[in-house]
């Protein structure tokens, strides 16, 4: 079928403002597109392109004077770049040369299984772990985490697939220096643990120490103080249940590991729910407040009781 065809109209604008008899020149443009052929858009009504909807372009020539009718001041701040979906951060190898179609997926469920990132509305998101760990690999092992090195460590191996390079002798080359550093690091590595640990204002049901908040390889969780004496260890409580006052913690899934969160009372009381809850209650009903995100409303805040309509956006909130 034939392509559709639109057409595009773009006027320049002078503004002169004068004031305590000092003139200011401005430029301002408008433009606007207008389908003037549909082409294949006649039989593919659900593709409709964006120039279809508006239909509409400045029916103004070389010359014309326009009124001024107000003036609305916006401010717009540079938003920095993208964070990696899975899709891009797969592009992102392919382009650097680094890994195979094969290893994409495993690359990407390691830095969520070691909670190095996070998902969050479908981007990838490093933890305080991930930070840390990428501060360390980056001040002591600056040649491994290079792209450069990842990418000639794959040719490598191509050429020992190829028996064009013996592999002891490759693996020896990179093997010992990298050895090296791993033991020197490793004497000093002991000074980050604990680094994060955070006293918090819950106390440990065995023997009534106050319980630390600490990070590990699947995130925060609350441990006694008083270890190695006592062991005790919980998930950190998010909310108070609707249901029976317990707490709401989080939970995952078997299999598929997919986190939703739940009641500490199960299974006596079998409250879940799939969205994150946040600290604040409803205003409408005491119940608590969930995030939820989708196209139509972006992230958005939502009343965890299905009685209760009290709903408003992320951005009104602050």
């Amino acid at each position: 079928m034939n392509n559709a065809k639109s057409k595009t109209v773009s006027v320049d604008i002078k503004v002169i403002a004068e004031q305590n008899n000092e003139k200011d020149e401005g430029l301002f443009r408008v433009s606007g597109t207008k389908l003037i052929e549909k082409g294949f858009y006649r039989a593919l009504k659900l593709l409709s392109s964006k120039e279809e909807n508006q239909g509409s372009y400045p029916s103004l020539k070389t010359g014309d004077k326009v009124k001024v009718e107000k003036f609305r001041s916006d401010q717009h701040f540079t938003q920095g770049p993208a964070r990696y979906s899975d899709a891009t951060i797969v592009r992102t190898l392919e382009e650097k040369g680094i890994g195979r179609p094969s290893t994409y997926a495993s690359i990407i469920s390691v830095l969520l299984d070691r909670y190095y990132v996070t998902r969050s509305n479908k981007q990838l998101v490093p933890t305080i772990l991930g930070k840390l760990i990428y501060e360390v690999l980056v001040e002591h092992f600056p040649l491994y985490v290079d792209a450069d090195f990842t990418a000639s460590m794959e040719t490598k191996l191509d050429e020992v697939e190829e028996n064009r390079v013996s592999w002891p002798e490759m693996i020896r080359e990179f093997w010992d220096p990298f050895k090296t550093t791993v033991d020197e690091v490793s004497k000093t590595i002991e000074s980050y643990k604990g680094t994060l640990d955070e006293l918090t204002e819950h106390t440990c049901e065995k023997c009534g120490k106050p319980l630390l908040k600490k990070l590990g390889r699947f995130g925060f969780f609350l441990a006694c103080s008083a270890f190695p004496e006592c062991r005790n260890t919980k998930s950190i409580p998010l909310a108070k249940c609707p249901k029976c006052e317990g707490d709401v913690v989080a939970r995952k899934t078997k299999g598929r590991g997919k986190e939703f969160y739940g009641c500490t009372n199960y299974p006596d009381c079998d409250f879940i729910s799939h969205f994150k809850p946040i600290k604040q209650d409803c205003p409408k009903c005491g119940f608590f407040m969930v995030e939820k995100y989708d196209k139509k409303n972006g992230a958005h805040k939502v009343c965890i009781n299905p009685d209760c309509d009290y709903l408003h956006s992320a951005e009104e909130e602050g």
